[in-house]
């Protein structure tokens, strides 16, 4: 069963003053996707963007645009990103009660639906929801901010998902964030695992493009 591996880069890593463009240059470059981290400044420490920038990205870029809740509330402000019409929304499963209810309410609104899993959290705790998301996200570092390295135990996790969607004929893109580059990119796609989510190793080049097909082709 073959899974169309892409790069899905992080505004987080963009310049914030420049944000619809830096989009722009991913897209131009070949990303899959764009990935929109909401922080809230509670669950995690960090703060990031207003979900306003989503109806803004959608005005410039034709690729997915992925939003990731790392909010403390996200079943309280699930209808506003529902509304605003992200093509992904990814809710933390460590932080929210009732995942399957939500992941339904996001589904019937004929938007694709994740479930987030951070490094100590062992991928048994989000079995039964495997069936049901069309995307997953294996955070690599724990999550707040960019530029952290590289956690080489969540690599176990992304074979044990990988093992799961093929057995259970499932669909779900498999998504690493965290310390994902040109060195990590190849261990990273060797477990299964199809979207590369990276900030610095995107928008800290000059070639944003070539930035993005060198994860895809790796070497060492």
């Amino acid at each position: 069963m073959e899974f169309e591996r892409s790069v899905s880069p992080s505004l987080l890593a963009a310049d914030f003053a420049d944000l619809g463009n830096a989009a722009l240059r991913a897209e131009a470059g070949g990303a899959g996707s764009i990935h929109l981290d909401y922080m809230d400044g509670h669950y995690v420490p960090n703060i990031s963007f207003g979900i306003d920038l989503i109806p803004a990205l959608k005005k410039r870029v034709g690729i997915p645009l992925i939003a990731h809740l790392m909010l403390s509330n996200a079943p309280d402000r699930l209808d506003d990103f529902i509304e605003a019409k992200p093509d992904c929304i990814v809710l933390q499963e460590d932080a929210v009660h009732n995942p399957l209810q939500l992941i339904e309410r996001i589904r019937s609104a004929e938007i694709m639906a994740g479930i987030a899993i951070n490094p100590p959290r062992a991928l048994k705790k989000i079995g039964p929801l495997l069936p049901h998301i069309d995307y997953l996200l294996i955070m690599s570092v724990n999550p707040g901010f960019g530029g952290q390295e590289f956690i080489e135990d969540t690599l176990s996790k992304m074979e044990e998902a990988h093992r799961f969607r093929v057995e259970h004929g499932l669909h779900f893109d498999i998504a690493v964030d965290g310390g994902v580059n040109i060195y990590t990119a190849k261990s990273i796609l060797e477990t299964g695992a199809n979207v590369l989510i990276a900030g610095t190793a995107v928008f800290g080049k000059d070639d944003v493009g070539g930035a993005i097909r060198s994860m895809l082709t790796p070497s060492r």
